[in-house]
């Protein structure tokens, strides 16, 4: 009896009996295909991300972890960096065909796949047919298993990118068990789970050079041809700058520009230019379906807990660049219990914490602008007026202190509970930022007395500490305010406040005429207090403009109104201003005299800055009257104050002041080191005028110790960091000291066309005196030129 043979099929398959049984399918039976190799095509280009692809291959590499997210805000370019990465590993080998994508859809509107649809999905991709399928989620998630653990077995790795992830539950079944493979995910939250261990590899926003080249990029796929990138690269890079240099928002403005060959990028950067129409501007239609960067953080936003929602909306009340913990609690009314929820919006991409640990959070730009539109939508809702006004309130507050324990108008105040001089100006410097862009703030919103109080109390402490520039803005924000909304006074007031800022920024010519503006009308409405700050601001900037018999005037007009009103601390910044004139004049004696007398007022009334700075004048009157000894020691003391208040700035000019008397007798004794520390707190503080200057006085000392090369550095790092408008003088300065470097290296010719650059620059500066000297300077070097050629053809010869 011959042997019994059975066999069963299923579904579509026929059994055909030959010599044991043979299995053949039907068309649509058996095993499917699997997907090899299923990735999208990598982007074109991957611009500005060398160290996060280098980072990422390492981590997919033998020995990495089983899991990386790559997390980062909508629009970062998390999907081109994975993808791109994927494809790198594909070339090395690593991964052979075993290379699958998944998209998830982590935000859509439905939830997008969930854990137990990915794995499906994925045992799809690894040729298991839908028939073939265990019919419960567990016996699918444990076939998915088993296929990679045969994978692993079989010593072949393979890679899972799973593309926009919204939650953890998502991707928690597909982790691998064996530590050969890999899991790499993208998503908009930091995917951090008990139970999840995954990598976490946050992506930023762009640096400019690479923003700038994306932008370029997508024009010039379009149209290889286009002029605009070469033509008008600075539009380009400002449209960049406008994009917060987010990787969708260039794709968007690229496809703009693309779109519109006749639009230049001038045209486009100045639509951007305006803050709220930026994310408008920055959509394009595909189709009819908008797409941009407002409908891609519409997903992220609609995916918040209501209470996450209102933080983030209400975050966007405080205008600075940034927000300490504190005034995040304040604004939301959370107090010391918001951090865990900044920390949820972290996980989001919504906000960073920068540095991490520094209690300081920050919004990407165009998210803010987002949150700034929910959060006006919701106002009411949020009761964002009232909130406005406790956090500019809580500003001035905390400002008025700060200055109280500086004195920047009087003496320190100390005693408990109150912060020391260190801490007071530490939050100062901080908080800059945040308390100028307050004050325009305030003044946009309807708020001009709030913003009047506060641009009070933050001016002398952004005078007297050199913050110009912030200065600058806030005079000019108040100004335009005041002329549409204020009183006569209140804009004279104003412009004196501008014309000083002015003059800080040697914006010397324009000072000029906003001072003249505010004397007439001050005078027009009888505030004699206001006429006598004009006049001595008149006479500073009259001074600087080599119009010294007027400065005199002004001054010594300023000082009979503040002696017949007996104000008795604006006496004392006459008597500094019209000593410092007086000095220009050449008569020492008597500027001498008045600089004692702005001493010994300052002292009086314990106005340690101010005093600090009648000092500095002080010592150099009595340098330039020859009583060395006590200028050395004047300028010395006023350091020693300005040490104690932390005044880096004014520290960094007086150093070099005694540096500069040192060198004047020709002796480098115990001059290098002060030029060091002065170059030090310029450089820290970023202040080209003050660095150029120093480095004037370094090259001179290269000079006296004969190193010429070192000297010629320095004097041309002096002419570029002065080669500025508003500083003639300075510039002047530093053309002449290159000058004579170059004539002390036998470059004749040089030196007598930079000594008449010199003059130039005087003679722009009104500075005859100085003028004459550097064409006398030209003409010996002239004469140099000639002998040197005349020694070198008798030589030849």
């Amino acid at each position: 009896m011959g042997n019994e043979q059975w066999a069963r099929a299923d579904g579509n398959a026929r059994i055909t009996q030959v010599a044991g049984d043979h299995i053949t399918y039907a068309s649509g039976a058996g095993p499917a295909p699997r997907a090899l190799l299923g990735l999208p095509d990598a982007p074109p280009a991957l611009v500005g991300r060398d160290g996060p692809a280098k980072e990422l291959v390492g981590l997919l590499a033998e020995g990495g972890p089983p899991v990386v997210v790559v997390a980062g805000l909508a629009g970062v370019g998390k999907s081109a960096l994975a993808v791109s990465t994927a494809h790198r590993a594909v070339e090395l080998g690593w991964f052979g065909d075993r290379v699958f994508f998944l998209s998830l859809r982590g935000y859509a509107s439905d939830g997008g796949v969930s854990g137990p649809q990915a794995v499906q999905e994925m045992l799809r991709h690894l040729g298991v047919r839908d028939t073939d399928l265990p019919e419960s989620p567990e016996g699918r998630l444990a076939l998915y298993r088993a296929k990679l653990a045969a994978f692993a077995q079989a010593g072949q790795r393979v890679l899972i990118v799973a593309d926009d992830a919204g939650a953890v539950g998502q991707v928690r079944d597909l982790v691998p068990a064996a530590d050969t493979h890999r899991l790499l995910v993208t998503s908009r939250h930091r995917l951090v789970a008990p139970g999840f261990a995954g990598r976490v590899l946050p992506l930023d926003e762009l640096a400019e050079e690479p923003a700038a080249e994306l932008l370029a990029d997508a024009v010039l796929r379009a149209w290889p041809d286009d002029p605009r990138p070469v033509r008008e690269p600075e539009a380009l890079a400002d449209i960049a700058r406008r994009c917060g240099r987010l990787p969708l928002a260039l794709a968007v403005a690229g496809a703009v520009l693309a779109g519109d060959p006749g639009l230049s990028a001038g045209e486009l950067a100045e639509r951007l230019a305006e803050a709220r129409s930026r994310l408008e501007a920055l959509t394009f239609d595909e189709g009819g379906v908008p797409v941009g960067v407002r409908a891609a953080f519409d997903l992220s936003y609609a995916r918040l807990p209501a209470d996450q929602a209102r933080i983030f909306r209400l975050l966007t009340v405080n205008p600075g660049p940034d927000c300490r913990t504190e005034y995040a609690g304040l604004l939301t009314g959370e107090g010391e219990d918001v951090r865990p929820k900044l920390a949820a919006l972290v996980r989001a991409s919504l906000l960073t914490e920068q540095p991490v640990g520094s209690g300081r959070w920050r919004m990407h730009d165009l998210l803010r602008l987002y949150a700034l539109e929910r959060g006006e939508e919701c106002a009411e809702e949020d009761g964002r007026e009232e909130v406005t006004d406790t956090f500019l309130a809580s500003l001035c507050f905390d400002s008025e202190v700060a200055q109280a324990v500086l004195g920047v108008n009087g003496p320190g105040s100390s005693g408990p509970g109150l912060p020391s001089v260190a801490q007071a100006l530490d939050w100062l410097d901080t908080e800059r930022p945040t308390l100028v862009a307050a004050v325009g703030f305030a003044a946009d919103s309807g708020r001009l007395d709030t913003a009047v109080t506060l641009a009070d109390l933050l001016a002398p402490y952004l005078q007297l500490y050199g913050h110009v520039q912030e200065r600058l803005l806030m005079a000019r924000q108040v100004l335009a305010h005041m002329r549409t909304a204020g009183t006569p006074d209140d804009t004279g007031v104003a412009l004196c406040d501008l014309g000083s800022a002015l003059g800080q920024a040697l914006h010397w010519p324009e000072a000029v005429e906003r001072l003249t503006e505010a004397l007439a009308l001050l005078r027009e409405t009888s505030h004699r207090e206001g006429e006598g700050r004009a006049l001595n601001l008149l006479g500073i900037a009259y001074a600087a403009t080599h119009r010294f018999e007027e400065a005199r005037e002004a001054h010594q007009g300023a000082l009979d109104i503040f002696r017949e009103l007996g104000v008795v601390h604006a006496q004392g910044t006459a008597w500094v201003g019209l000593a410092d004139n007086l000095q220009y004049l050449g008569r020492t004696d008597e500027a001498i005299e008045a600089h004692r007398q702005g001493v010994l007022v300052m002292r009086v009334l314990r106005d340690r800055h101010r005093e600090a700075g009648a000092l500095g004048g002080l010592g150099s009157a009595l340098w330039q009257a020859g009583e060395r000894e006590e200028s050395l020691a004047v300028l010395e003391e006023a350091l020693a104050i300005l040490r104690a208040l932390g005044n880096r700035t004014r520290m960094g000019w007086t150093l070099n002041a005694i540096a500069s008397s040192l060198l004047s007798t020709g002796s480098s004794r115990e001059v290098r080191p002060r030029l060091e520390e002065a170059l030090s707190l310029f450089r820290a503080a970023g202040d080209r005028h003050g660095e150029g200057t120093v480095l004037v006085n370094l090259g001179v000392l290269h000079q006296l110790e004969g190193r010429w090369t070192q000297a010629l550095e320095a004097h041309e790092r002096a002419c570029a960091l002065l080669d500025a408008p508003g500083e003639p003088t300075g510039r002047a300065g530093a053309v002449r000291a290159l000058a004579g470097t170059l004539g002390g290296l036998g470059r004749f010719t040089e030196a007598e066309e930079a000594f008449e650059r010199a003059a130039a620059g005087f003679a722009a500066a009104g500075d005859v005196e100085r003028e004459a000297k550097c064409r006398q300077e030209a003409a010996t070097v002239r004469e140099l030129a000639r002998r040197h050629r005349r020694w070198w053809h008798r030589f030849t010869r």
